[in-house]
């Protein structure tokens, strides 16, 4: 066989492949990518003339979106994502892939033709030299590279058109004002978190707010000042969602929410709290001006008879008892009624910035509701910046039978010098409370436990030095501690649960001890971490004689 026989079977084999591939990936088959794509975005045509969607509906008055038993979440979420896509604009992209398409098909066409001419040159040369056959591979070449720059044009125009889809669906996802995902992302979100809790039951709470007489502030500053506080808002909003694992959307209008998966009611109520202080902080300059406004929230978690619908009922339930209630405040539903998440002492507490801790002095111990009220607020603080905080809380031993031997007036003299004492012993930030007769609280910001524990046994041996001279005895007295310090999801159950069970254990063992308990797994052991070491006596009994 010659040499010219061999390279015109191989001219004509390079030919054959080439019109094999070309056909394969961009002709008339079946496979090819160009009819995947043509056929997916006739596809999400259909979709859309079938749920019959436009651009004229508000997204902020749609209903919450449901999804069938026939129709997965996947395919849920692919019809929010393009739902905002209108159908003239998917036409005009269908129409470009279609072109795409045709004029692929025809440079493929054409690159068929001249393989052709090429196979019917070299078949119909009697006597093919040398010269003919270069010159029939060098066409062949230059064939295969002019349909090679054409695919190349075609993938880079194919890529632009799905960078175009990539964009719309974004923007579809998202609030054009405040750059927070929006409605659809809240239905989608909470479909999802609903399906969760019903495999798993992992918590889930939301809270619903929105912007105080947000109309009567557009009417008096107008809607430019009214879009300024709203985009401030949703970045605050953004900011407390990010610390503590939730979503911030724009539900519509002047109204947010929040999703906060993993987080009980509990926590829920502690973001809530922080959402009214910041949003009353924010100091908004607008032409000149500083304007300022408050929110209101609903809270409400997840239940087993819940739906999302009845869920976002409860939380609305809430958000407008909190507006009843006079607004710039929180309230929680607990599926049956909704109750206020802060007390109103702390309520008028409304600035997000803490009070310095060395701007007063406390020359008095507080009353129960105002001490509790204050380790809310400081729990709330050490959830967002994570500061140390620990409580203690003590007890006079045997403090009644201490009332039964004395008169009212030595008692009141005894109570005024211990709580001066206590007073005395604190810092300027530290915060000491009545809980009840001869039992006290003192709230330590910024101390650990163990600086905590140091402090009550430096209590505990003042006491003990502290003596009541009544004719010829000498009473003393001792006092037992019990100490712990504030964890991630602490609230005022929790954290007074661990102390009480480290008060309960010093108690137990005789008295003037301190002990503690560091975590939910040490409230059936506290540690116990000091003895006294002089001979506890009763109080109000005679201990030594002058």
């Amino acid at each position: 066989m010659s040499v010219f026989v061999i390279d015109i079977l191989l001219s004509l084999g390079c030919m054959a492949i080439g019109l094999a591939g070309g056909w394969l990936l961009f002709g008339n088959h079946p496979l090819s990518p160009l009819r995947q794509l043509a056929r997916a975005v006739k596809m999400l045509v259909h979709h859309l003339r079938k749920s019959r969607l436009t651009d004229s509906a508000p997204v902020a008055e749609e209903s919450m979106t449901t999804q069938t038993a026939e129709q997965p979440p996947e395919q849920q979420n692919d019809e929010d994502i393009l739902a905002k896509i209108t159908q003239k604009e998917l036409r005009q992209l269908l129409d470009q892939v279609h072109e795409l398409t045709e004029s692929v098909r025809s440079d493929v066409g054409e690159h068929t033709d001249r393989m052709v001419q090429i196979n019917e040159g070299l078949v119909s040369s009697r006597s093919p030299d040398a010269n003919s056959v270069t010159s029939a591979i060098s066409n062949l070449i230059d064939a295969n590279r002019s349909l090679g720059d054409r695919l190349n044009q075609a993938e880079m125009r194919l890529l632009q058109q799905s960078q175009i889809i990539q964009s719309q669906t974004a923007e579809a996802r998202t609030d054009a004002l405040t750059g927070l995902p929006n409605r659809r992302v809240f239905d989608h979100e909470m479909s999802r978190r609903l399906q969760e809790f019903q495999r798993s039951r992992r918590p889930t709470s939301l809270i619903m707010l929105d912007i105080d007489h947000f109309k009567k502030f557009n009417d008096n500053y107008g809607h430019m000042a009214g879009d300024e506080v709203l985009k401030s808002a949703a970045r605050t909003l953004d900011r407390v969602a990010t610390s503590v694992g939730g979503a911030a959307i724009r539900f519509g209008g002047e109204e947010f929410a929040m999703i906060l998966p993993g987080s009980n009611i509990f926590d829920a109520q502690i973001a809530a709290a922080r959402i009214v202080r910041a949003i009353a902080s924010m100091e908004i300059m607008f032409e000149g001006q500083l304007l300022q406004v408050t929110t209101s929230c609903g809270v409400a978690e997840l239940s087993r008879t819940d739906d999302e619908a009845n869920l976002l009922k409860r939380a609305d339930s809430a958000l407008y008892a909190a507006k009843n209630a006079g607004r710039n405040r929180a309230y929680w539903n607990d599926t049956e009624k909704s109750r206020p998440v802060l007390s109103e002492k702390q309520r008028t507490e409304t600035a997000p910035a803490e009070p310095q801790p060395a701007a007063e002095k406390r020359v008095f111990v507080s009353q129960v509701e105002e001490f509790r009220g204050d380790i809310h607020r400081r729990l709330n603080q050490f959830k967002r910046d994570s500061l140390p905080l620990s409580l203690i809380l003590l007890t006079v031993d045997r403090y009644d039978q201490f009332v039964d031997h004395n008169s009212k007036g030595v008692v009141k003299a005894f109570n005024d010098t211990l709580e001066r004492m206590l007073i005395a012993a604190m810092r300027d930030m530290d915060h000491v409370g009545r809980i009840a007769n001869g039992r006290y609280g003192i709230l330590l910001p910024s101390a650990s436990i163990n600086r905590a524990a140091a402090v009550s046994d430096r209590l505990r041996k003042a006491v003990e030095r502290f003596k009541i001279r009544k004719e010829d005895d000498v009473r003393q007295f001792t006092i037992s501690c019990g100490v712990t310090e504030a964890l991630q999801g602490d609230g005022l159950d929790h954290i007074f649960l661990r102390a009480e069970a480290a008060l309960g254990k010093a108690i137990e063992s005789s008295g003037n001890r301190v002990a503690l308990c560091g975590s939910e797994m040490e409230i059936d052991s506290p540690i116990l971490i000091r003895t006294s070491s002089v001979e506890r006596n009763e109080p109000g009994a005679p201990s030594a004689a002058r």
